[in-house]
């Protein structure tokens, strides 16, 4: 019993260390929802007209999956920009896929 649990745990553990931080969420949506509220004319007056620098920066703040979706929270209610609640998943999962890559 022990070895059989053991095993399993062997099995299973690198699959849960790499598992999607988005299961539910489509980047492709993410994209177009990023797109559609005009997300990198923000970036771009805050980067000194590069937006996408804001996700690739030394010093960015953003660690974890969780910390990415309150930040998209964030500046959708600071913007007063129209992203649905289900878009806020499902643009982490756009940024995720295309900057920080989180596992």
């Amino acid at each position: 019993m022990k070895i059989s649990m053991l095993l399993w745990s062997t099995l299973l553990l690198p699959l849960a260390l790499h598992a999607d931080p988005f299961p539910n969420a489509d980047p492709k949506a993410g994209k177009q929802a990023f797109d559609e509220a005009k997300c990198n004319a923000c970036h771009n007056s805050r980067m000194g007209g590069d937006g996408n620098r804001i996700f690739t920066r030394p010093e960015r703040r953003i660690s974890d999956p969780q910390a990415l979706v309150k930040l998209v929270r964030f500046c959708v209610s600071q913007t007063g920009a129209s992203v649905f609640p289900e878009d806020v998943e499902h643009i982490s999962a756009y940024l995720n896929q295309q900057f920080y890559k989180f596992k």
